[in-house]
């Protein structure tokens, strides 16, 4: 791996204002709103809600951190447009521009409620909802699984040139616990992707470009691609890039104690990861009677696919998130059968 590579994480700096510092109004407002999240970037942080970007926050100098907030969630069309009583500062530098932040947060999350009424992103509303179920409150210290990031892209200058799309909804740790702890340091990495209904499902070409929609079957590809090694090595050099990404996101976010890890885990180190991942398959709201689902897997069966990579589907456990060992099955082994009326 090259050292040189543009990955995700932050500054000491920018952990020590987050902790103690000028933004630490915002982590503590994070700490105890469960409708959000913080990811972890490169050289940024992306607070999210409802799986729409409610507030970036990019390190400048001297201790200063820009803001961004998308303005078109505040609606462009007359009957729902929402004016600010005044625009809160375009960069933190000290702690009141922190609190200036928090007061206009409740007004930016009710224009992100009706944005996505009238323009629904349930995707990526579904993957926050799975980070919350795998992390947070009672559930979350019982789960088999750690979503350590949503929506996770590696930079474009990371791997240049790769032929696979690397970009994933999810990716984390299978971390199974015994009892009510965790004692193995051994987890292995988790790449999981996230369909909403069956519209999703089925990856169709383009008649124009000759691309693949992302449905199931360009997932596989993708995936595969993404894992390929060059002959005589190890990891593919993307693969080995998520790997060291996992592990300092993971360290990062135990450091600043956010609960979307549980807190059996916040002093757990981890001793090593399998070389083997794991691609999971979270499908919510799939209808039982469409065959789509079916078609789908039967195509992927077709094309050979599991070289690099061991894939599943998570059940889940009556309508929830919280990803249990006991609850994926092995994709080779899913029985998408569409039930009878």
């Amino acid at each position: 791996m090259r050292g040189d590579v543009p990955k995700r994480g932050i500054s000491d700096e920018f952990k020590r204002h987050l902790k103690t510092g000028v933004l630490k109004p915002i982590l503590e407002l994070v700490r105890h709103d469960d409708t959000l999240s913080l990811e972890i970037r490169n050289g940024y942080v992306d607070i999210y809600y409802r799986g729409g970007l409610l507030l970036g926050l990019t390190e400048q100098a001297f201790g200063s951190f820009s803001c961004y907030f998308d303005e078109e969630y505040l609606g462009h069309e007359a009957e729902y447009r929402l004016e600010c009583p005044a625009p809160p500062p375009a960069a933190i530098s000290t702690v009141d521009h922190a609190v200036a932040w928090l007061q206009i947060i409740p007004l930016y999350k009710q224009a992100m409620d009706v944005r996505f009424a009238l323009n629904p992103r349930l995707e990526r509303e579904f993957e926050q909802l799975a980070e919350r179920d795998n992390g947070r409150h009672q559930v979350g210290e019982e789960t088999d699984y750690l979503i350590v990031d949503i929506e996770y892209a590696q930079s474009a200058h990371a791997c240049p040139g790769w032929p696979s799309d690397c970009r994933f909804d999810m990716v984390g740790f299978r971390w199974p616990i015994a009892g009510r702890s965790r004692r193995t340091k051994l987890v292995t990495p988790v790449i999981m992707e996230m369909k909403v209904g069956d519209g999703v499902i089925t990856s169709t070409r383009d008649k124009r470009t000759g691309k693949l929609s992302p449905g199931l079957l360009k997932h596989v590809l993708d995936i595969e691609a993404f894992l390929k090694p060059p002959p005589g090595e190890r990891f593919s050099e993307p693969y080995s890039l998520l790997r060291d990404e996992l592990m300092e996101m993971f360290l990062t976010k135990q450091q600043l104690g956010l609960p979307s890890l549980p807190n059996n885990m916040a002093d757990l180190e981890i001793a090593g990861m399998t070389d083997r991942p794991e691609v999971l398959f979270v499908l919510a709201n799939h209808n039982p009677r469409s065959k789509k689902l079916a078609n789908e897997l039967e195509r992927i069966s077709q094309i050979g696919y599991g070289e690099h990579a061991d894939y599943k589907v998570a059940t889940v456990t009556y309508g929830g998130y919280g990803i249990f060992r006991s609850n994926v099955v092995p994709l080779k082994e899913f029985d998408a059968t569409p039930a009878r009326d």
